[in-house]
């Protein structure tokens, strides 16, 4: 019986902490990146790129939302010299890809097009910007990488909020 009663606490100490643990919060994701950052590419004079997010939460279970990068679109706005987009969640790695109409000038004095490919860790704040063109110009078919890095420069002009819909607490999650 002394025994009986001696686990006694132990087993209320056990369901105390039990209990803590399946009432946790909602899963929070490290914070998406946002703000002004210089755009530094060896042969590219200044240039800064403006990340602002959007995103929604995922449903997860149905009883907390997540908050999660893969849900989420990072506006790009480039300045003069840089291209922008909307990057999304790949591989681990954000990017984006923007056509350029006027991408090389030819010997003849006409443009031909090139795609340019933008991919970023927003942990490490470097990627590699990769630009493309087809058999234009006298030119062979090619694709040129060039590294990148990010430097924080300052928070947006703005505050933005990242989870902008309101979602329902329960059932199917609508969102408006």
């Amino acid at each position: 019986m002394a025994a009986v009663i001696a686990s006694v606490p132990a087993l209320v100490m056990g369901l105390w902490m039990g209990v803590g643990v399946g009432f946790a919060g909602p899963a929070q994701a490290d914070p998406v990146i946002q703000g002004v950052f210089n755009y530094n590419q060896e042969g590219l004079g200044a240039a800064t790129w403006t990340i602002y997010p959007s995103c929604v939460p995922v449903v997860g279970d149905l009883r907390e939302p997540l908050y999660l990068p893969v849900a989420c679109v990072l506006h790009v706005q480039g300045s003069p010299g840089v291209s922008g987009g909307d990057a999304k969640m790949a591989g681990g790695m954000w990017q984006f890809s923007t056509n350029i109409k006027e991408g090389i000038k030819c010997s003849d004095g006409s443009w031909a097009p090139i795609v340019e490919t933008y991919r970023f860790d927003d942990v490490a704040l470097t990627g590699t910007r990769e630009v493309s063109n087809t058999a234009v110009c006298g030119l062979a078919p090619a694709i040129h990488r060039f590294p990148f890095t990010l430097t924080f420069k300052e928070p947006l002009p703005i505050p933005v909020k990242t989870y902008p819909l309101d979602c329902e607490p329960w059932g199917l999650r609508l969102c408006t």
